[in-house]
């Protein structure tokens, strides 16, 4: 047997592979892992939501790979099997990638975490990988068999992911999300073992339907907007969405360059309020309110994007004039300060660049973020405010690849993109997990 470090590569005589996905037994702080793979083409994606092989689907069609079951041993470890009959795989799949995730808890919490390669006809070990950098990691991939000059390679690659097998499996193409929600009661059989001898059956077409119709899928979440009564004198009937947030005011804009200090010298009243910037030009910009000693109170703006455009939020107490501070050294910039009324509506999916803000009326669900960045690793945060000051937070991750899903509550909510040093995605989900990624049992 091999020991290979996180970038080796071995070759792959064609025939039967056997792959153990090896860690510690689950219990006493050690979360639960499962272990999948990925049929990938020349692109680097799937084709379908068929080309997963996982719990809920241990066999690919064609037969090339499948989830033999689980094996345990009196030290404490747990193995999860797979079989790679590369004879069989494909023509148009290129790479196979075996992955293993955890709903339970991170990979710093799962001691012993390895991948070992074995010859199903000899037992000959062919390679181990020993992933020993695991910390706040939700998924990873292990190791992955490509193609090469007409051959089989077996490389280990070790790459974690914040998101799970979901966002993992998002990022090679799955979309195998139920356009329906799981009825509470509905009761699902449990998931009948496959053993290692018995012959893959093609995955049902009903199933590989469904799971393709949710990408065609075109209708919006059901919007069930929030009205309370106004309260006051003056006022008769129900308030909008937005109007529970903050009352109208004119509009302010100020240009300038460099770092200096802003009185908005228009009425504000008590509410949440937009600051919107523009800077021209790279290096550092920064804009915060201040409080009544001169100090920082709320982050508006906190960039280094080249020719930044912005928006922020904060809850102004209507008493004393709003003061801001840009620190824009050397750089043209232009700060607008807006109510809330000109926010624009977060509906099924969103897309930006930057800080933003929303609004959110619908009912409660999945909120799934992305950020798509040049840096090497990069922080996200979005946060959910309700008109009362309550917030949420709806991402927070510092990662290669920032994503987050997280509970969205039901509207209205201003939601806040922060920290967004690139170009970001908002995707509202309904907040039951789908039929395809649903686990009946352990």
């Amino acid at each position: 047997m091999t020991e290979i470090v996180k970038g080796g590569n071995l070759p792959v005589p064609g025939q039967v592979w056997r792959i153990a996905v090896v860690r510690r037994a689950a219990g006493d702080g050690v979360p639960e892992v499962d272990a999948s793979a990925l049929l990938l083409d020349a692109s680097g994606r799937v084709r379908g939501d068929g080309d997963l092989v996982f719990y809920n689907q241990p066999a690919h069609a064609s037969g090339s790979v499948r989830l033999l079951g689980q094996v345990r041993d009196e030290e404490q470890r747990v193995a999860d099997w797979l079989e790679v009959d590369t004879e069989r795989v494909e023509p148009a799949v290129q790479r196979i990638v075996i992955t293993a995730s955890s709903d339970d808890g991170t990979f710093g919490q799962v001691p012993g975490l390895h991948i070992r390669t074995i010859s199903a006809a000899t037992g000959e070990q062919l390679a181990l990988y020993e992933v020993d950098d695991a910390s706040t990691e939700t998924a990873f991939v292990l190791g992955e068999f490509y193609r090469r000059d007409g051959a089989w390679k077996f490389r280990a690659v070790g790459q974690g992911y914040d998101s799970g097998l979901v966002g993992l499996a998002e990022d090679f193409g799955i979309e195998g999300r139920d356009p329906e929600p799981v009825p509470e009661d509905e009761h699902v059989p449990a998931d009948e073992p496959t053993p290692a001898d018995a012959l893959p059956e093609a995955i049902p077409e009903e199933l590989l339907a469904k799971v393709r119709a949710a990408e065609a899928e075109a209708a919006a979440p059901a919007r069930a907007p929030v009205r309370i009564p106004a309260q006051g004198p003056g006022r008769v009937g129900p308030r909008s969405d937005i109007e529970l947030f903050g009352e109208d005011f004119p509009e302010f804009v100020r240009s300038g360059k460099g770092t200096t200090t802003i009185t908005v010298d228009v009425p504000i009243p008590a509410g949440y309020v937009l600051v919107d910037s523009t800077r021209k030009g790279d290096g550092y910009f920064g804009v915060n309110s201040l409080d009544e000693k001169d100090e920082c109170a709320v982050l508006l703006a906190n960039t280094t994007l080249e020719d930044h455009e912005g928006r922020g939020l904060l809850r102004h107490d209507g008493r004393n004039p709003l003061r801001l501070r840009v620190n824009a050294y050397g750089s043209e910039w232009t700060i607008a300060v807006r109510p809330v009324s000109t926010v624009e509506e977060l509906g099924r999916d969103a897309r930006g660049r930057g800080a933003d803000v929303l609004l959110y009326t619908g009912p409660a669900a999945q909120l799934s973020s992305r950020l798509r960045t040049g840096f090497g690793h990069a922080y996200f945060h979005v946060q959910g405010d309700e008109p009362d000051g309550r917030d949420h937070l709806l991402a927070n991750v510092a990662s290669r690849i920032p994503r987050d899903a997280r509970p969205l509550p039901e509207g209205p909510l201003l939601v806040q993109v922060r920290s967004a040093e690139g170009d970001w995605s908002l995707e509202v989900r309904p907040s039951r997990q789908s039929r395809f990624w649903r686990r009946a049992s352990r």
